[in-house]
């Protein structure tokens, strides 16, 4: 019979860590999106007004076409002190190559209008207006399927090199 040598275990062994590595990578970074979106929803709900709110345009060079974007200011009130957000989520407001996408924004908080912020207890200069989605935490499991069938793939790996050792 034939002498097998340890090689394709290495490389069982390699391609499984390499799955579960890769696995692991997303599901830390989908359930460190879960968490920060959770986190806000227990932020102190203050009243804020509007006081800007407009379409704002961004020209990166003279070849490329214009951007736009939402500038949103807020003013609201924390410890007596009054405070000015502009954010409409955590992230930055996004840029679009179409005018017609922020318009509906620009309709919806309009100047003057009173409405509900969120804000960081342990910094009143972290504000937003909406909580981000959850969903990076619900779909958690797939990257999770990976990182698990990669575990197991290594570890099966090492153990029939393992035992093939000990023949």
């Amino acid at each position: 019979m034939k002498k097998q040598g340890v090689g394709g275990f290495l490389y069982l062994a390699f391609i499984g860590l390499a799955l579960a590595f890769v696995g692991g990578a997303f599901v830390l970074i989908l359930g460190r999106g879960y968490l920060r979106a959770k986190e806000t929803e227990s932020w102190d709900k203050v009243p804020a007004v509007v006081v800007v709110s407009q379409v704002g345009e961004r020209s990166i060079g003279p070849s490329i076409p214009d951007e736009f974007t939402h500038e949103l200011v807020y003013e609201y009130e924390v410890g007596g002190k009054i405070y000015r957000g502009d954010r409409l989520k955590r992230r930055k407001n996004p840029f679009f190559k179409e005018e017609a996408k922020i318009l509906p924004a620009v309709e919806r908080w309009k100047v003057g209008s009173k409405v509900e912020a969120f804000v960081n207890p342990e910094d009143p200069e972290e504000v937003l207006l909406e909580h981000e989605t959850k969903a990076p935490g619900y779909s958690i499991w797939f990257p999770g399927l990976f990182f698990v069938g990669g575990l197991v793939l290594f570890v099966r790996a090492l153990l029939k090199m393992f035992r093939k050792g000990e023949e």
